[in-house]
Order: structure tokens, then C-alpha cells, then sequence
């Protein structure tokens, strides 16, 4: 069975596993509980990274009926975000589909703001026949191929049986079977490749040579990057040791550029064909930009290269991602503007704020550490107002409470509401509260997370006060020589 699979994909990697053409795909529905709100269609811009961005946002109108139509160029597994529920479905072009949303459940705040809340991932239903085909196959060969990896995978790893997991994949094959060169077909093989990744665990390279060299990049299928990503985490740590990784170490060391680390990698039979070559650096990288164990910054510079010497556009939009991720909110680069309202309806903006340093927080009037940390804030805006300017941007929906605790205190910093503008979580990655950030006067970050105000902020500010106005003077001195240069 295995040698047919292996069949299979051959015949994909010469004819392509889905023709890619632009065609419309509609979605349209009936959820009244959703009315008034609009829902945002997304899909994951690689998966490594696993980084997502915006498909289309489209009403809900008052009825509560939804309709919209956009292009779409091969099979995409996209979702929408529905409080606490994650939806998704696989997306096929030239296909319409009738959404039945799950009942809605608002996310709460303490959700809002737990790093570690994950919400819960249901396929959406779609009430139209001839639309459900592919959605419903995967839906069922998962649950059955999780069932059976669950049961065996203690087995597999334990005893290196190809001949188990032939027959968990010989079976699962029977039960849901697929014409040669589809989506799903792709998607069966890779999935089925986790089995022998268990059984033959001490033959790396074998699995790397039979499931990835010799096939092409599937972009869009989950499946492949989820057996990529688990056969390649870390991959630095293994491919160092090797002979030819030692090669590809020295010239990273060397410091020489993507395009010629790709090209030394190369050298290696199993990395040939560029784009997976470059997929395996990529994530190579990007794993070992969060290890501590590299130059953080040679590796921003490889991937920047990367973003535009990559030798397809698929990988340099791949690692274009990679590279805003890891630079996001990063010590140095610029702050993410906002457009917010003050609590009496101004509008301000980040660079209103400009001159001064900022001293940024998100709060909400319910959070006993915000609170606490308002009367420390309000020394801070007094004492230091010369050279720091405080922004408390709240996240209450409800501002009633807010208004009262500044107005009974008479705190007279800046108050800033989200209002509908909850993108600013999102660029200030807030996960949880309060969170802070200090931006300097031309809009960088100086420290990014800061410190809070109880953590010695005041000394830390003086310092770092100190340290960039040296900066300012090394590079605003004037070209001339005086005559204290001599």
C-alpha cells in the first residue's frame, strides 16, 4: 500500500495536486443572533509561523441574513472567529455555501485576556448537499485517523512496526477512499505519514527523503505542515551535527546570505528542490530565532533576505511573515499607530504624542492590578510629565465605571477607549492586563514589554532616559571638527 501511495504522489508532483485558477466562492446564511455584527473570514498566511490574515469582512444585517462573494484561487482551509467558538470549513472554488453558525457565545473579558485561552475549533455546518462533500470527508477520516493514532502510537514508537502502520493506513484508506491526484488524496498521505514518522523515528532522513524531498510543497494543505512542522521542529539542533550541516553552519556563521545558504544546503541530495529546501530553512530559522541559542539579529537579516531572494513568491511571502512576526513590537521598531477616543469623544492618535516619551498601558476598570497601579500612575504623570506623557488606553465596554474612578480621583493623565477599535489588541498583542510599553519621542519602541509601575519603573525610565539622550547627541553632533577634536 505504501509503494502505491508513493505512486500517488509522484503523479501529483508532476501534474499538480489541485489546478489553481481564480473562481468566485459565495458564502450566505441565516443566524440571527448574529445581527449587527460583522464576521471576518480568515485563513493562514503560512503555517509556519501559523500567522493568519484576512480573507473579507461581510455584515450581518438587522435580520440577521449574510451573503458574500469573492475570488478564490485553490482549496483553502479558512475560519471565523465566533466568541468563544473558532468555525471553520475547507473552501473549494466555484462553490457555494450555505452557513449554519453555532449558537453565539460572546467571548468574556477574562477570556479576552488569558494568554492561554484557546478557543474551542468546530467545523461550520453547511446546509446545502452538494457543498458538503469535501468538508464532511475530512471531518470523518480525521475523527477515524485520530481514534486510531491515539491507540497506537505508543505501539508504533515502541516497537518501529512499518508493518502497523501500513495497516492503520491500508484501513484507513479502504474506509475513505479518493480518486488520485485531489485534495484529499494529499491530505490522506500526510496525514498517514505521522504513523511512520513514529515507527521509523531513528530514520530521518528515510522519512524526509520518501514524504518531502521528492514532493512538492502543498501550500495550502494543513495536513503537510502539520507532519512538516513536527518532523522539522528544531531542526538546527539535528542538521548542525550532520556533515553537511556542518557546511551550512559555517556559513551561517560566516555570515553569508540566504541565497547562498540555500544554495549550500542544496549540496545535500535530500534538499534539491529549492522551494522545500528553503521551506526546511525558513522553519530552521524561525525556530531557532525563539531558542536564544543563535544571533537574533543575523537571523532577521537572513529572513529579510529571504523575503525578497527567495526562489518562488510563495516562499518569499512566507518569509515576510516570518519576518514582521518576529520583528513585531520588538525593541527599536516603530510603535503600532492607533486612532482612539478620549473619554469626552476627542480623537487622538499615537502621534499626537510625539516630543515626549510614552508610557503606554491597557487596562480595565474591573482588574485589581490596574487599579493598584492608577496611583502609581498618577505620581508618574505628575512627577515626570517634563519628559513622559501616560496613555492608558481602557478596555471596558462600558465606560460608566471608568468616568466615575477618574472623575473621583481626579486623575488627569491620558484615557484612551478601544470603542469599536479593538484592532489595538491585536497590534500590541494583549493578552493580558495591565501591559505595559515605553515609546520613545519619534515613535519606537524603547522597552518593549516595560516594566510596570511598581517594578521600579521611575529608575528604569531615568536610565533609559539617559542612555537614548547620549544616543541623540552621538548622532545629532555636528560633522565639523572643533578644536576639542584635536
Amino acid at each position: 500500500m505504501r509503494h502505491f501511495l508513493i505512486f500517488i504522489l509522484l503523479l501529483v508532483s508532476i501534474r499538480g495536486f489541485s489546478t489553481e485558477h481564480t473562481d468566485s466562492v459565495t458564502l450566505k446564511g441565516y443566524a440571527p443572533e448574529y445581527a449587527g455584527y460583522n464576521l471576518i473570514l480568515k485563513y493562514h498566511k503560512n503555517f509556519i509561523s501559523r500567522e493568519t490574515t484576512q480573507f473579507i469582512n461581510f455584515p450581518v444585517n438587522k435580520k440577521g441574513e449574510f451573503q458574500v462573494t469573492f475570488a478564490l484561487g485553490q482549496i483553502t482551509r479558512a475560519f471565523i472567529d465566533l466568541g468563544q467558538i473558532r468555525g471553520y470549513l475547507f473552501l473549494e472554488p466555484g462553490k457555494s455555501y450555505e452557513l449554519a453558525l453555532p449558537p453565539f457565545q460572546p467571548k468574556k473579558d477574562a477570556d479576552r485576556f488569558n494568554p492561554y485561552f484557546i478557543p474551542e475549533e468546530i467545523q461550520l455546518g453547511i446546509a446545502n448537499q452538494e457543498a458538503q462533500y469535501l468538508n464532511n470527508t475530512i471531518r470523518n477520516f480525521q475523527e477515524a485517523f485520530e481514534q486510531r493514532y491515539n491507540q497506537s502510537a505508543r505501539k508504533l514508537f515502541n516497537t518501529n512496526s512499518i508493518k502497523l502502520a501500513d495497516q492503520l493506513s491500508n484501513e484507513l484508506d479502504s474506509l475513505y477512499p479518493s480518486p488520485i491526484n485531489t485534495y484529499f488524496s494529499t491530505y490522506k498521505y500526510y496525514s498517514f505519514a505521522k504513523f511512520y514518522m513514529l515507527s521509523l523515528k531513528r530514520q530521518k532522513k528515510r522519512i524526509i527523503h520518501q514524504y518531502f524531498s521528492q514532493q512538492p510543497v502543498h501550500y495550502q494543505s494543513p495536513a503537510y505542515w502539520d507532519a512538516f512542522n513536527q518532523l522539522f521542529q528544531n531542526f538546527f539542533n539535528y542538521y548542525f551535527s550532520t556533515t553537511s550541516g556542518k557546511k551550512l553552519k559555517q556559513a551561517f556563521v560566516e555570515g553569508l546570505p540566504f541565497d547562498s545558504l540555500s544554495m549550500v544546503m542544496g549540496h545535500d541530495s535530500i534538499y534539491q528542490q529549492a522551494d522545500f529546501r528553503e521551506s526546511v530553512l525558513l522553519k530552521g530559522f524561525y525556530d531557532s530565532f525563539y531558542s536564544g541559542r543563535y544571533n537574533e539579529d543575523r537571523i532577521i537579516e537572513i529572513l529579510n533576505q529571504a523575503s525578497e531572494k527567495g526562489c518562488n513568491e510563495r516562499i518569499r511571502l512566507i518569509a515576510q511573515s516570518i519576518y514582521a512576526k518576529i520583528n513585531h513590537l520588538r525593541t527599536g521598531t516603530k510603535a503600532p499607530g492607533f486612532k482612539l477616543y478620549t473619554l469626552n469623544g476627542k480623537e487622538k492618535t499615537l502621534d499626537n504624542f510625539k516630543g515626549k516619551f510614552v508610557y503606554l498601558n491597557f487596562c480595565h476598570s474591573q482588574n485589581y492590578a490596574c487599579l493598584k497601579d492608577f496611583q502609581a500612575l498618577n505620581t508618574i504623570s505628575q512627577r515626570m510629565k517634563r519628559d513622559l506623557t501616560v496613555v492608558s488606553i481602557v478596555t471596558d465596554e462600558n465606560l460608566d465605571k471608568i468616568e466615575k474612578i477618574v472623575k473621583d480621583h481626579k486623575y488627569r493623565w491620558n484615557f484612551l477607549s478601544i470603542g469599536a477599535n479593538a484592532k489595538v489588541l491585536f497590534d500590541y498583542s494583549i493578552n493580558a492586563l495591565p501591559t505595559y510599553y515605553l515609546i520613545d519621542p519619534k515613535g519606537n519602541l524603547l522597552l518593549s514589554p516595560a516594566p510596570s509601575p511598581g517594578e521600579s519603573f521611575g529608575e528604569i525610565f531615568a536610565e533609559a532616559l539617559r542612555n537614548y539622550r547620549y544616543k541623540q547627541l552621538r548622532k545629532e553632533r555636528p560633522k565639523e571638527k572643533s578644536i576639542f577634536d584635536l
